[in-house]
């Protein structure tokens, strides 16, 4: 039997067993599988916040792995359940957008499969917990060798999160705060490139600083975050408390020197 790393990454929490449940059914049709939990404790229902943890999460494993994805607040809706792979991985999820911007970050050819194989589903699936009864089992059966091919008919294109691209205004890129992590850091959609100044929450910061420990205890910082884009955060401390502010909230960034001669 293979031995595949197969990933979690659900917004059950830890309190009600949930996540228990789909262990135990993929390592009942797949024994060998190494489990790993990429995250449980997703806000709600927060399909772009899942994306972006498994867009930052699914490329550094092997080739081979299988992730699979339940934050699913459209469970017992005509949405559809797929499997996907691309970039030597694949994938367990529903069709709400989640796995769009990991499979573009994988990049190379991407097959889509509707789940439709009784075999790779519980016989009883309730339309309420798929992830047990439709998600779980279909990820064992990739991780125990099923092809992928024989799991459902091709899917076609899947759904896609809407989004909109920073706004570029002459020499000002204005962007918006697209998630706030554990740690309070509000991090930007505009992607950091080169010295600028940022105007966010009536504040105006200038960086990117080279880390957070670059300025003093509690002062605000600009720095560039791992996936690229600009950050806000305090050290030791919450930016998002210290500004009051959360996902959505406008941040403008223009070349230092011009911000400087303003």
């Amino acid at each position: 039997m293979a031995h595949r790393f197969l990933t979690l990454l659900t917004d059950f929490g830890d309190a009600d067993g949930f996540v228990g449940a789909m262990r135990g059914v993929i390592l009942s049709r797949a024994p060998a599988a190494r489990l790993v939990d990429l995250a449980h404790h997703v806000p709600r229902g927060d399909v772009a916040k899942a994306a972006r943890v498994l867009a930052r999460s699914a490329p550094y494993f092997p080739a081979g792995t299988v992730h699979c994805v339940v934050v699913d607040p459209g469970v017992g809706s005509d949405r559809r359940a797929v499997a996907a792979a691309a970039g030597g991985q694949r994938f367990i999820a529903p069709d709400n957008g989640v796995l769009g911007a990991t499979l573009d970050a994988l990049g190379g050819p991407v097959e889509v499969r509707i789940i439709e194989n009784p075999a790779a589903m519980r016989a009883v699936v309730s339309r309420t917990f798929h992830g047990r009864d439709v998600f779980a089992p279909a990820a064992a059966w990739l991780a125990a060798g099923g092809a992928l091919e024989a799991i459902g008919s091709p899917a076609g294109s899947l759904v896609r999160l809407a989004g909109t691209a920073p706004e570029v205004d002459g020499e000002r890129v204005i962007g918006r705060v697209v998630e706030v992590d554990t740690f309070g850091n509000l991090i930007t959609d505009i992607p950091a490139d080169g010295p600028v100044a940022v105007r966010i929450g009536g504040q105006a910061l200038v960086g990117p600083r080279p880390s957070y420990s670059a300025v003093p205890a509690g002062a605000l910082v600009l720095v560039t975050g791992s996936l690229g884009t600009l950050e806000v955060a305090v050290r030791d401390g919450s930016a998002a408390a210290r500004l009051d502010l959360g996902v959505g909230a406008a941040c403008v960034a223009s070349p230092a020197a011009a911000e400087s001669g303003a």
